[in-house]
């Protein structure tokens, strides 16, 4: 015991001390200041990273390993219109609505409804159809049986004389024993002559919607809230 007595002085135990506390300070230092890359996944705890721990916007695309998000991994609604590339998709969308809320009376000639636009762009490579719908409404003095008849017109020169080659839709209503004097009239393709093939520009067409009454005897109806729309397909 002795023996330490003598040899243990104040420079001996300062040197010990010192020698300690710079080990220790450099392991701390090692453990606060990671070098680059030295951290992978080896080394990362199984769900160690959770999304609190993400900092804003620190996934870009070019993190995002290809094929690694689909569509179980995206909230639902989270995808809208906006964030679609249109000109990358092949899609059907309605590309333009007409409507009207006015009434018009009809008899044997075509009456032209009023839309409250008549006029829309098809694209350069997109194929468009048509549909729509118009309400009639026989008068009492259209006797049975009786029946309406409504078309959607393309760029028809003269609405009032159609040609057949303007007509994209139709729909009837009929009415034979005098109970349904108020109806729904459904426009549909019409024959092979429903669709506007790509016209290879933009091209911009002009849109009608006609009706006319067949009565057995008398005249006398009306026609409203009609409707078109026009569907593309790329």
């Amino acid at each position: 015991m002795s023996f330490f007595r003598r040899h243990l002085t104040y420079a001996n135990v300062m040197s010990t001390l010192l020698v300690f506390l710079v080990l220790g300070g450099a392991t701390a230092f090692a453990a606060g200041q990671l070098g680059k890359n030295s951290v992978g996944s080896k080394q990362l705890k199984k769900n160690a990273v959770t999304t609190a721990k993400i900092k804003k916007n620190a996934v870009t695309k070019a993190k995002i390993k290809n094929g690694s998000v689909n569509g179980a991994k995206l909230a639902d609604g989270s995808v809208s219109g906006s964030d679609i590339n249109l000109g990358s998709t092949p899609f059907s969308r309605i590309i333009a609505k007409f409507r009207g809320t006015g009434s018009v009376s009809v008899g044997e000639e075509f009456a032209l409804y009023s839309l409250s636009s008549s006029t829309y762009t098809q694209g350069a490579e997109e194929l468009n159809s048509y549909s729509g719908a118009i309400n009639v409404s026989f008068s009492p003095s259209c006797t049975i049986p009786r029946s309406a008849t409504a078309y959607i017109l393309v760029d028809s020169q003269n609405p009032f004389e159609p040609s057949e080659l303007d007509v994209v839709a139709a729909g009837i209503a009929q009415d034979k024993t005098g109970s349904s004097p108020n109806q729904r009239i459904e426009l549909g393709p019409y024959l092979y002559l429903g669709t506007k093939f790509e016209p290879g520009v933009d091209k911009t067409r002009n849109v009608s919607l006609i009706a006319s009454l067949n009565c057995k005897t008398g005249t006398g109806a009306t026609v409203s809230n009609g409707a078109v729309d026009v569907i593309g397909t790329k």
